[in-house]
C-alpha cells in the first residue's frame, strides 16, 4: 500500500472511530464487531444501513404513539418499500461480512430504534419548529381558515363572529400548552406543567364559555397533531432521500 493510500485509510478509520465514540451506542457497536473479528472500516456500508433502519424504527413509533394523522398516504406506502429495500441491503452487507442478520437486528438495529438518546434530538427539533410556528402568519391563516368549519369539526362555535380574536388567541395559547405537555413528556417533567390552572387561566382571560372552550381545546389539539406530523415528515425526509439515492445507482440494482 502506498503512503497516500495508507494515510487515506488511516484518516477514514480515525473519522469512523470518532463518529462511533460520539454515537449513543458506539461501545455496543464496537463490541459487536470485535466479537466477530470484523474491522469497523470493513463494516462502513453495514453501519450506514443500520443507522437508516434505526431512524425508520424511531419514526414509526413516534407516529403510532402520538396517534398522528396520516398527511400523505402515498409517502407512508413508499416508506414501507424503503424499509423493505433496507432489509435487503442489510442481508447483503451481512452476507459480505459473514455476520448473522438476526444478530444485527437483535443487538444493534432494534435497540437503536428504542434508544432515547437517538429519539430525543428528533423530538426536540420538532418541538423547536412547532414553537417557532405559533407566532407565524401561517399559523393564524391556517387556524382562522379552519376554526369554524362545521363540516370538519361537526359543531359550531356560537360566538365566533363576535369573539374571533379572543377565540384565536385562546387556540394559540392552547396549542402552546399542548406543545409544553409534549415537550415535558419527552423530558419526563410532566409534573412541571400545571395543566388545569393554565387551562382555566386561558379560558377566563379570553372570556370563553366552558362548552365553547372544550371545542377550542379539541381544535387546538388537532392543529397540533397535524403540525407535528408535518414537521416529523420534514425532519425524516433527508433519510428518505438517502435511502432513495442508495438504490438509484446501478451498483444498487441487485438489492432493489
Amino acid at each position: 500500500m502506498g503512503k497516500k493510500s495508507r494515510l487515506k485509510k488511516e484518516r477514514k478509520e480515525q473519522g469512523l472511530g470518532r463518529e462511533l465514540n460520539r454515537h449513543p451506542m458506539g461501545q455496543e457497536i464496537l463490541s459487536f464487531f470485535k466479537k466477530r473479528r470484523v474491522a469497523t472500516t470493513q463494516a462502513a456500508g453495514l453501519l450506514h444501513v443500520i443507522s437508516l433502519m434505526a431512524v425508520f424504527l424511531i419514526h414509526l413509533p413516534i407516529m403510532k404513539h402520538t396517534q398522528l394523522p396520516v398527511i400523505n398516504p402515498e409517502k407512508d406506502k413508499a416508506d414501507n418499500d424503503r424499509l423493505h429495500k433496507l432489509g435487503r441491503a442489510l442481508e447483503h452487507e451481512c452476507h459480505q461480512l459473514g455476520i448473522v442478520v438476526q444478530e444485527v437486528m437483535d443487538e444493534l438495529v432494534l435497540p437503536m430504534g428504542k434508544n432515547q438518546a437517538l429519539m430525543e434530538p428528533i423530538l426536540q427539533r420538532i418541538h423547536q419548529m412547532l414553537d417557532s410556528v405559533i407566532s407565524s402568519k401561517e399559523f393564524r391563516q391556517g387556524t382562522e381558515a379552519q376554526m369554524d368549519n362545521s363540516e370538519l369539526w361537526g359543531d359550531n362555535l356560537k360566538h365566533y363572529g363576535k369573539q374571533k380574536e379572543e377565540y384565536f388567541q385562546a387556540v394559540k395559547e392552547l396549542f402552546a400548552l399542548v406543545l409544553a405537555i409534549s415537550r415535558a413528556s419527552v423530558e419526563e417533567k410532566l409534573e412541571a406543567v400545571d395543566q388545569e390552572n393554565r387551562l382555566e387561566k386561558i379560558r377566563k382571560t379570553y372570556g370563553i364559555e366552558p362548552d365553547e372552550f372544550l371545542k377550542l381545546r379539541r381544535r387546538a389539539t388537532e392543529f397540533f397533531r397535524i403540525a407535528f406530523a408535518k414537521y416529523l415528515s420534514m425532519v425524516f425526509q433527508p433519510v428518505r432521500d438517502d435511502v432513495d439515492s442508495m438504490f438509484s445507482s446501478p451498483a444498487s440494482t441487485p438489492l432493489s
